[in-house]
């Protein structure tokens, strides 16, 4: 009898270690459509009705990866007076009575470039297996008003907070923020005025504008529009959209990337503000490789941000 005792706490053993090392997947304890309803009802509770469920079957096979048990939405929601257009997407699993860590996508680029379509939150979703939104800035994709470039429609950002603050399926102590490029900036500013982020990634961040307008030549003009003026002529607006001038205000843990290669946005402004972080002994840490493509990640930090955001 013991020895049989002994043989099943070992096979036990094996099975957890088994599902640990190999992220073996079991099904999930809500449907598809039970998921569906589910998401749909929290909108709608939010006071959100216009919405519509993204079909990923054609994602599905642009990117070879089984998407079956993943659900994804586009909708609209309110920010200040204006429509602004969102997306979430989520593993059926972390779906349910429960509740779960949720990860905000903030993207690059300015008004149409760089503008959210139908997949991110889904990539996102899948490759950090966490429930992920992200908005399209004011001026942005579909969303009502102009592109302020880290403006007003930082308070955009604040509010799809306040949103996956109130949906029945978010923890809202583990609500996560990533910013790619012009979205590393908007995250920098969201963690400057927000206590609400539990951790933040910024990979190739914008964190001094005035270095971007000074830097990109064929930048100028589209900053000067958008801002509204160069360096110079508004120096305060170029300060506000720059965490390097007030690194002492950011509180939240961030883990950083940047390639060496950068001729987007260049490594030196990644580096300014590390300095800056390493003084006031802020809670960061910095990676850096050798490479030319903006926004680059490498397979080990992919990984290494999923570990950091699930610790």
């Amino acid at each position: 009898m013991k020895k049989k005792i002994t043989l099943l706490l070992i096979i036990l053993s094996v099975l957890i270690l088994t599902v640990f090392i190999f992220r073996i997947k079991f099904p999930s304890d809500i449907s598809v459509e039970d998921a569906q309803k589910q998401m749909e009802n929290s909108l709608e509770a939010n006071g959100i009705s216009e919405y519509e469920k993204i079909d990923l079957e054609k994602y599905e096979k642009q990117a070879g990866v089984d998407l079956s048990t993943y659900i994804s939405y586009r909708f609209f929601y309110q920010s200040d007076d204006l429509k602004i257009e969102a997306f979430i997407s989520a593993p059926i699993d972390l779906l349910g009575k429960k509740k779960s860590p949720c990860l905000i996508y903030n993207h690059g680029g300015n008004r149409e470039y760089g503008a959210l379509e139908n997949v991110e939150t889904t990539f996102y979703a899948y490759q950090f297996h966490t429930i992920c939104v992200a908005t399209n800035y004011r001026g942005c994709g579909s969303s009502q008003g102009t592109d302020a470039f880290g403006g007003d429609d930082g308070r955009d950002v604040i509010h799809l907070i306040d949103l996956c603050q109130k949906l029945d399926y978010v923890d809202t102590d583990q609500i996560n923020m990533l910013g790619v490029s012009r979205g590393g900036m908007m995250t920098y500013e969201t963690l400057r005025e927000e206590q609400r982020i539990h951790k933040a990634v910024v990979v190739a961040g914008v964190a001094d504008c005035s270095m971007s307008y000074e830097e990109r030549s064929d930048m100028q003009p589209l900053l000067k529009e958008l801002i509204g003026g160069t360096p110079k002529q508004l120096p305060e607006e170029y300060e506000k959209r720059s965490a390097v001038a007030w690194a002492e205000q950011i509180n939240t843990p961030l883990l950083i990337f940047h390639t060496t290669g950068d001729d987007k946005v260049s490594v030196k402004q990644a580096d300014k503000l590390v300095e800056q972080l390493k003084k006031y002994q802020k809670d960061y840490e910095y990676v850096t490789f050798d490479s030319n493509v903006h926004g680059d990640l490498r397979k080990t930090d992919v990984e290494k941000i999923r570990k950091w955001l699930q610790s």
